[in-house]
């Protein structure tokens, strides 16, 4: 339950301290007094989006704060999954910065928005005139049946399938959109895959190709060159070679009387080996150059083959057709893995959606057992709320699909008169017929579902006399077992709260504020008198007012 509330600077509130006790409180005020202003508050505390413009002074932050009692069985698991201090006495604090940076504080540990809004959900149920009108919405309704079901197993069942049997059939999808694409270029791929295959290509192939053409090219040139060098490493009497061993000799001679020369001597020594050896191969290459037209159209159609292909396939060298063809070898592959897991796909959702089946008739059977006896609770709840006629049934339909919810739709008929055949209630119902009903469902809602404080924005629209009693009585019963704060406007059911707050507005020095307070017996008399007879308070309606809070 809500022990504690705090606002300082949001709206029209500069700085508010509040003490709220179990059982039936009430809050009232004029219109425009700020009653909606509180719930604003209250609302960034539980989590609603953080709103600049909410800022009495935008040059300093807003803070809320809140402190609730906890049940260990309801809260210490969801604390724990998300690594939070557990106390009974729990503190949640909401700061909006003028920079418009908010941050949230459980127990003055630091919580992402969408955390905060899963431990709070649970905490505090606002209902406002607004919500009346989600009787209509069928995810609401289903939900509404669901939490008198109690079905909380069944449902998780039926989602955890539906959401397998989901995954499953994007995953197919997808796989046959790729197929849809690719399924004309199957027979080309194929085709591409064999030309690169037959190609035979080799790494470095291009670069040997273009070398040994430009050998053969210039082939004359070559052997010329040779020739030449063979011709000065030769000479006689002294080529190349022989004065190499000239020089090594000389220097050997003398090397025993100079260790540098005879280092320079060593070193001619190696020098002529290697030459010797360069001739020897020079004599080779020029031995062996000849010119073989049919050796250069060979390789002159082998590098125009590989050009084609690379200027096929865009690319520049072998190495590049090399990896485009484990590229179109991998996406043939893919194709032939592709059609196998189409095919298990396609079982595996036949299988899951016969699953889904049985989990839906579950989830439907689970939310007709509750029916009868949740239409009896509604009809006694109604007449005693001045609609002893009413009817109220609800069907429950097989949809066209799955949704997350099930495969179900539900209708709420309703009529409020004898002899009027029921109809939907979004067609048939008036506000103050809805309000009674959203009542009623809430009433018995609170009996079903553990939350420690609900909150009514005004649930008496469109009612007022003996209904206003009948609700407050509903309002007062719920106390006993809850928290249970109503915003109203009608006396009969301040007179019923255990607790009363006023809210009004004041103006000083050009400045408009909001304040609350709880009210003492003697300003609580005078508060249900003058919403009795209005701002001028008669003798008449403080003597109702005391008649009103004895019953």
């Amino acid at each position: 339950m809500l022990q504690k509330l705090s606002v300082d600077n949001f709206a029209l509130i500069e700085n508010l301290q509040l003490d709220f006790p179990k059982g039936f409180s009430v809050i009232t005020g004029e219109t425009g007094a700020g009653k909606s202003i509180l719930l604003g508050a209250l609302g960034h505390l539980l989590g609603a989006r953080a709103d600049l413009k909410a800022l009495r002074n935008p040059e300093k932050k807003c803070i809320i704060e809140g402190v609730f009692t906890l049940s260990r069985d309801m809260f210490l698991e969801a604390f724990k999954e998300h690594d939070l201090d557990f106390e009974v006495e729990t503190i949640i604090r909401r700061e909006i910065q003028p920079s418009g940076k908010s941050r949230a504080f459980i127990n003055d540990s630091p919580v992402r928005l969408d955390i905060l809004s899963q431990i709070t959900e649970r905490l505090i149920d606002v209902h406002s005139q607004h919500d009346t009108l989600l009787l209509n919405n069928n995810s609401f309704q289903l939900e509404l049946i669901d939490n008198f079901a109690a079905n909380t197993k069944v449902k998780s069942t039926y989602q955890k399938v539906y959401n397998q049997h989901l995954a499953l059939t994007k995953e197919l999808n997808k796989l046959e959109a790729q197929q849809k694409e690719e399924g004309g270029d199957a027979d080309y791929r194929q085709f591409l895959f064999e030309e690169l295959a037959s190609a035979k290509l080799v790494p470095g192939e291009q670069d040997e190709l273009e070398e040994k053409l430009s050998r053969l090219e210039h082939i004359g040139t070559i052997e010329s060159a040779v020739a030449e060098a063979l011709k000065l490493a030769q000479a006689e009497p002294y080529g190349i070679s022989e004065g190499l061993k000239q020089s090594r000799n000389q220097l050997k001679s003398v090397g025993r009387f100079d260790k540098a020369l005879a280092t320079l001597a060593e070193r001619l020594e190696s020098l002529s080996i290697e030459f010797e050896d360069i001739r020897a191969e020079l004599e080779q290459i020029g031995e062996s150059s000849s010119f073989d037209p049919l050796e250069k159209e060979k390789f002159d159609q082998r590098l125009s083959h590989l050009m084609g292909l690379q200027k096929k396939h865009l690319v520049s060298s072998n190495e590049e057709l090399i990896a485009k063809r484990e590229e179109i070898e991998a996406s043939i592959a893919n194709a032939l893995d592709r059609d196998e897991n189409l095919s298990h796909l396609r079982k595996q959702i036949e299988d899951k959606l016969i699953e889904l089946k049985g989990a839906a008739d579950d989830l439907r059977k689970s939310r007709q057992t509750i029916l009868a006896k949740l239409q009896a609770s509604l009809e006694e709840i109604l007449a005693g709320l001045n609609m002893k006629d009413a009817q109220f049934i609800i069907e429950i339909k097989e949809a066209k699909e799955y949704s997350l919810t099930g495969k179900d739709e539900i209708h709420f008929l309703f009529s409020a008169n004898l002899g009027q055949r029921p109809a939907l209630l979004s067609k048939i119902a008036s506000g103050g017929e809805l309000s009674r009903v959203m009542l009623a469902l809430k009433a018995i809602l609170s009996r079903t579902k553990a939350l420690p404080t609900i909150i009514f924005d005004e649930i008496d629209t469109g009612v007022s006399g003996a209904t206003a009693r009948k609700i407050a009585d509903i309002l007062a019963a719920m106390g006993k077992d809850m928290q249970v704060i109503s915003i109203s406007h009608l006396a009969q059911i301040a007179a019923k709260g255990d607790s009363h707050f006023k809210v009004w507005k004041e103006n000083s020095e050009g400045n408009t504020q909001t304040h609350i307070k709880e009210l003492d017996a003697d300003q609580r008399l005078e508060e249900i008198a003058r919403l009795l007879s209005g701002e001028e308070i008669t003798e008449a309606a403080l003597a109702n007012a005391k008649q009103l809070m004895a019953q």
